[in-house]
């Protein structure tokens, strides 16, 4: 983590995964989908042995998932999808829909303290429950953002890879994919051409606010 900002914003965007600290079967299935079987499978470890055809199947697996998924929520062929599984709960391998252009921007729906309360309940949730089985990171980066948006502050890469409560290597994963489908924005620090931040776009934004008006968020808080 130490050398995370520093990389993310010196990399292409788009054109590199990051692992930081990654096992096997996290970082396997990505580097199949990045490389091709032929080429993983003549990798070896020598001090490991490594199970390629389980790591191949949970592959395969994964993406068959993905594509049952895809097709339940959206019947009309999409031509961006890629099947590339990366690891438990993955970023939605094709991207998201971009958002149409939105003239009419609502104003914040709620305040940065109820979604600050939204987040602590979210975290709570580990105390009693494994964290893995509320893996839920695209949304814990969308509140994260939007009350870092409504405070005013700058958020850094390594710091919303904490938000997303996931693997700092998954969470990579999903600000990529969010990023590059435009749900989120990338700026570069003009005090540190090093560093990256990361916020929501006008659109994203805006949604967020539609979504909790609908809700009634302040009479019925959903973590």
């Amino acid at each position: 983590m130490d050398g995370l900002e520093d990389a993310y914003a010196a990399l292409p965007q788009g054109q590199c995964h990051f692992f930081v600290d990654a096992d096997y079967i996290e970082a396997m299935p990505i580097l199949a989908g990045a490389f091709g079987r032929d080429e993983m499978d003549r990798l070896h470890d020598t001090n490991r042995d490594v199970p390629f055809g389980s790591l191949h199947r949970i592959s395969d697996e994964l993406a068959e998932f993905a594509r049952t998924l895809a097709r339940m929520a959206d019947s009309e062929p999409k031509t961006s999808v890629s099947d590339k599984a990366i690891s438990f709960r993955p970023a939605p391998l094709g991207g998201f829909q971009g958002f149409p252009s939105a003239s009419d921007m609502r104003s914040d729906a709620t305040d940065a303290q109820t979604l600050r309360e939204i987040i602590k309940l979210r975290r709570m949730r580990e105390r009693y429950f494994p964290p893995d089985l509320f893996a839920d990171p695209a949304w814990d980066i969308l509140l994260d953002l939007k009350a870092a948006r409504q405070e005013g502050q700058h958020v850094s890469v390594s710091s919303l890879c904490i938000a997303a409560a996931v693997p700092p290597t998954t969470a990579l994963r999903w600000i990529t994919v969010m990023t590059e489908s435009g749900m989120l924005v990338r700026h570069q620090d003009p005090a540190d051409a090093r560093r990256v931040f990361i916020e929501l776009s006008d659109e994203t934004s805006a949604k967020l606010d539609d979504y909790f008006v609908a809700i009634g968020i302040r009479s019925a808080p959903i973590i």
